[in-house]
């Protein structure tokens, strides 16, 4: 499923949603709103299903949306919410950014791995790391059960996905493109911390810490409007 709305001839939102989530989240919703009501950018999201997939496969689709896109609009404004924000992470890393004006990121993740190993309490996943079989959890904020594809680890590992590792940061201190950070200090999927790490490391153009948890229920719609305006 996808969802796109052309409001605006000039510059287009390309939203990545979270590793537990899909288009019917509510930070879609809230960006679908915005584009409509005020016409600042056009807008495209589609079901990204990161668990049957790998990483890898992941960003080959989205640099052939970036690249399809940027030849309809001048400029491309790419979003991502907690595992959204670590494929945009790793988008910037090894493509090339093509027409992509900034990068707004709330609660990204930067270790997808480690938390998902962190989540399963590290039972039982060796088979998995190896790639020999498939890993099947609830996700704990969700309470969904999810089943993750059998090279989703493999391929982190062997690409070299993982942004934060203990205190090494994979990201170049200067960015290609401007990013716009939002983290909420009562995040209990991925850490504030994490974020704090990063921004001491990475030059940003902007860090915004609320009082919020990792949907950014009550912030999200007023952080959309300073990323934008």
């Amino acid at each position: 499923m996808f969802i796109y709305e052309k409001t605006n001839q000039e510059v287009l939102l390309i939203h990545l949603h979270g590793f537990a989530s899909s288009v019917k989240s509510s930070k879609v919703s809230i960006i679908r709103d915005f584009a409509i009501t005020t016409g600042k950018f056009s807008f495209f999201a589609m079901d990204m299903d990161y668990q049957s997939t790998t990483t890898s496969r992941v960003l080959e689709v989205l640099d052939a949306l970036v690249k399809g896109f940027c030849k309809k609009f001048k400029k491309l404004i790419l979003s991502g919410s907690s595992h959204g924000g670590y494929v945009s992470l790793n988008y910037l890393r090894f493509y090339s950014p093509e027409c992509i004006e900034r990068v707004l990121l709330f609660a990204p993740s930067y270790s997808s791995l480690k938390l998902t190993l962190e989540e399963v309490e590290y039972k039982d996943v060796q088979d998995w790391l190896e790639g020999k079989r498939e890993l099947s959890f609830v996700e704990c904020e969700t309470g969904l059960e999810i089943t993750m594809h059998r090279e989703f680890a493999v391929d982190i590992l062997q690409r070299g996905y993982e942004i934060l590792e203990e205190d090494r940061i994979n990201f170049p201190k200067t960015p290609p493109v401007d990013i716009y950070i939002a983290h909420g200090t009562k995040d209990e999927v991925v850490p504030v911390e994490h974020s704090r790490k990063f921004v001491s490391n990475v030059k940003v153009k902007l860090y915004k810490e609320v009082e919020d948890d990792h949907r950014l229920t009550n912030t999200f719609k007023n952080l959309l409007e300073e990323f934008i305006l």
